[in-house]
Parts: structure tokens; sequence; C-alpha cells
């Protein structure tokens, strides 16, 4: 009995710490590719007007084929301090490649045992880049690569462009980039915010005077946000939006006419 149930155990044991099937390659330096582990940041470096460049194999390790998509987050984008001009990350992946605003792609299969380099056409492995806009600055997105029949099975990884060595991978600014269309409005707007992770914030409107004339919590998601603001019922003015989480905030100028 007790040996019966050690086999079972077992068996739980590793059907509930299998690992993934893919193994992520960088392969920027096509003289050093190195395999990469689960949520690695590559730390890079960015020129003023000029993209840059890197490229990652997919290998599925597992003895069949597999089908993976490819997702990107922009968790910060550099954006220059002259101009309204705002760091632009976009890929190549699965024979094709992809402006700005596209953030999936694939699937692609991949028979067991072989890799995104051993497929046929072009474009099959991740190329992945950054235009940096004028001046030079922090940047960080995320690449998650998963299996479309589990998705669980599935491989993070990140790239942070002009990050000081050793720093965390959260900045002491957790929110980024917020805006508000329309602006001026008139009934609603909508909030636009980047956050360097999940969890939940507060949304506050303030009147001229500093007093709180709106206030809901919401969920934020790791990435680019977007929520939903009424301000039907305020009277035509100025007045400031406001998301707050954690020791984190950052307010904008609102306009009601």
């Amino acid at each position: 009995m007790k040996k019966s149930l050690f086999i079972l155990a077992s068996l739980f044991c590793l059907k509930g710490f299998s690992q993934s099937s893919i193994l992520i390659s960088n392969m920027t330096n096509t003289n050093n590719v190195v395999a990469m582990a689960p949520n690695q940041i590559i730390e890079a470096t960015t020129v003023a007007g000029n993209t840059a460049t890197y490229d990652f194999d997919i290998k599925n390790t597992s003895s069949s084929t597999k089908s993976y998509v490819l997702k990107r987050y922009d968790i910060v984008l550099h954006a220059s301090t002259t101009t309204t001009n705002v760091a632009k990350a976009h890929f190549c992946f699965a024979q094709n490649c992809y402006l700005a605003d596209t953030y999936t792609a694939g699937p692609t299969s991949i028979p067991g045992g072989n890799s995104t380099t051993d497929l046929q056409g072009p474009n099959q492995y991740i190329t992945t880049d950054l235009d940096e806009v004028s001046t030079v600055g922090y940047s960080l997105v995320k690449y998650t690569v998963y299996n479309t029949a589990t998705l669980s099975d599935s491989v993070q990884f990140s790239i942070k462009y002009n990050g000081p060595l050793g720093i965390s991978e959260l900045s002491s600014n957790v929110l980024s980039a917020l805006e508000l269309f329309p602006n001026p409005a008139t009934d609603a707007t909508v909030l636009k915010v980047t956050s360097q992770k999940a969890m939940d914030a507060k949304v506050s409107i303030y009147n001229a005077l500093g007093a709180v004339v709106s206030e809901r919590t919401i969920t934020i998601a790791e990435g680019k946000n977007k929520v939903d603001l009424s301000v039907s019922e305020l009277s035509p003015g100025i007045y400031f939006a406001q998301i707050k989480m954690a020791n984190s905030s950052v307010t904008k100028k609102l306009i009601i006419k």
C-alpha cells in the first residue's frame, strides 16, 4: 500500500513539475549562441536615432510537433524630453515582420527536436527591434513564447535597454506614459497608462482646488492599459486625472468642455 502511494505521489510530482518544451537561445552573436534561462533579462544598449536588433531561436525540446505563439509587452518605452516621440518596439516571427501596433504573432509549428532555424522560409525565428528616438533612454520590453495547446507551456524573456547593470527590473516609477483621449472631453474620456506590473490601482479626478470629485478602484495589467472615465456629471473647467498604485502615481490635466 505504501509503495503504491509512493508511486502515485511520484507520478503527481512529475506531472506537476513537468518541464517546458520551449528552449530560447540568444543568437544575436552567431559565433556565441547562448541558451537562455526562463525569465532571463537581456542587457541591451541603443544608439540615438537607430534600431537595436536582437535575434532569438526557439527549439521544441519535445518529441512531437507543437505550435507556438509570440506575444510582446511594452513595459516601458523611452520618451524624448524634447519631442513627443517615443521609442517603438516591433518584431519579426513566423515568416512575417510586424509594425509596432502588433503585439501577438503566430502560431508557427515546430517538429519535435527542431528549432525555428530549421524551418524553411524567411523570418522564422524571433527578431526583436527597438527604434530609438533622438535621445537614448531606458526601455523595457518583454516577450512570451507559449504553446497553443498548453498555455502553461511558456517561456518569457525581457530586453532591458540602457538600464544600469544590476538595476531592479521594476523602476521606482511603476506607472508611465499617461494619456487622456479625448482631451478636452465632454461626456467621457479614455485614460491610457503603462504599468511595469499588475496590481490594483486608484483612479481619481481632482478639481482645480484639489478636491476629489470622482474616484474608483481598478485592476491594472502589466503593460498597456485603457480605462474608460465618465465625466458627464462634471461641470466645464480644468481638472486633474490621477492614477495611483503602490508608491507610484501619474497625473494629467483634463479639460471638461
